[in-house]
């Protein structure tokens, strides 16, 4: 049988320490930043205890998988403790969400510093770091749905795994859409991570720009 592995590592944004160029837009970019940085709090803070239960969970299944239907009982118990972990995982992906969320709903004030900032290369350099934002956070709405659904055919995967009237043939082919669906979540990962590490070159290109236009 396969090895399934979702484990989850994904980029932060990079603090970006109060800025003191002398005009209002900078200025008002530096707090921006830094308030979409504080409002990932919550998506940074979850990101050990997500993998700790990634891992935790993993080792279960492998475990699960080298029990046999005389084992029954204790193939039932551990498949409850699987589950009981895989809900708590999703619990965590909420919580990550919704500090994701939250983040994203501060792209309103950098829309109407965009509006209000009458220098065009001033207003390009606002629109990149946009651009930049928006990609990462559509990345990660792509990324959940693709863990969301993994999380769905792990449970069902689970739930097989105590159904007496299951074939391995059954079982099997659950395994191989996990793996196939895990595949598509580090493609998802990676690809967020990417754009994380983006968006940071990004701000510190600007922002060095900007620090050198006002000397």
């Amino acid at each position: 049988m396969k090895k399934i592995k979702y484990f989850v590592v994904l980029c932060s944004i990079l603090f970006l320490s109060a800025c003191s160029f002398g005009q209002q837009t900078e200025d008002k970019l530096s707090n921006i930043l830094n308030e979409i940085y504080e409002s990932e709090s919550d998506y940074r803070d979850v990101q050990s205890e997500l993998v700790a239960i990634e891992k935790k969970e993993q080792a279960n299944f492998q475990s699960m998988m080298e029990l046999t239907k005389d084992q029954r009982e204790e193939l039932t118990k551990q498949v409850d403790e699987t589950a009981k972990l895989l809900e708590e995982r999703l619990v965590l992906v909420e919580k990550e969400a919704a500090s994701i969320k939250k983040a994203s709903e501060k792209m309103k004030q950098l829309d109407t510093l965009i509006s209000e900032t009458k220098d065009e290369s001033e207003k390009a350099s606002l629109e990149k770091i946009k651009e930049a934002l928006n990609h990462r956070y559509e990345a990660y709405d792509s990324l959940t749905e693709e863990y969301n659904s993994l999380a769905s055919l792990q449970d069902e995967l689970y739930n097989l795994l105590i159904n007496e009237e299951a074939e391995v043939n059954m079982i099997q082919g659950k395994v191989s859409e996990v793996n196939k669906q895990n595949e598509v979540v580090k493609k998802a990962v990676e690809k967020f991570n990417e754009l994380t590490t983006q968006l940071n070159q990004v701000k510190e290109e600007i922002f060095t720009s900007l620090q050198e236009e006002n000397k």
